[in-house]
């Protein structure tokens, strides 16, 4: 019994404490994605993503066509081919199949890569940016609108604008 007691008394100056704590904490939320594409350095890293994925898709393409063109080629001179000429020839775009899914797999994780390669300092920037607009403004908490479960939220606690602001002009 009095283990519940106190399991009770417990509870509830807990939440009479952290009531009048949330009374006093000041909360904002950012669109870090929107901020990161509008800020600058933001553009100048989604056009050298852009530049390197069109280069790579080019090459995938080329290899691509380079298998339409094989299996074509099959289709049409498949019977007058021996047995032995069919199993090599399938066996040949088999192996182009499976070197393009290779290609593939590599070019899409060294593409992830690189985004985080190049995304990674802006985001660390952006941070600290968020840190100081934070700081400034007397704003407790600051929640990622996108991803950290806002669900609403009143558009004056939007500090995404004075985060694109700042991080301008620092990182000009």
């Amino acid at each position: 019994m009095i283990k519940y007691l106190t399991i009770a008394i417990v509870t509830v100056f807990s939440l009479g404490l952290n009531a009048a704590v949330d009374k006093a904490q000041k909360f904002a939320y950012v669109d870090l994605q929107m901020a990161m594409e509008s800020v600058k350095e933001g553009e100048r890293v989604k056009e050298k993503l852009e530049k390197e994925f069109k280069e790579k898709q080019g090459v995938l393409q080329a290899r691509e066509s380079e298998i339409k063109k094989m299996s074509d080629e099959y289709e049409k001179k498949q019977l007058v081919m021996s047995e032995e000429k069919k199993v090599k020839e399938q066996q040949n775009i088999q192996k182009k199949m499976m070197e393009y899914r290779e290609l593939l797999q590599q070019s899409q994780m060294a593409m992830q890569k690189r985004q985080m390669d190049l995304t990674k300092p802006l985001v660390d920037k952006m941070r600290a940016v968020i840190s100081d607009v934070a700081k400034a403004q007397s704003v407790d908490f600051v929640f990622e609108k996108n991803q950290g479960g806002v669900l609403y939220a009143k558009d004056a606690n939007d500090i995404t604008n004075d985060i694109i602001k700042k991080y301008n002009d620092i990182h000009k």
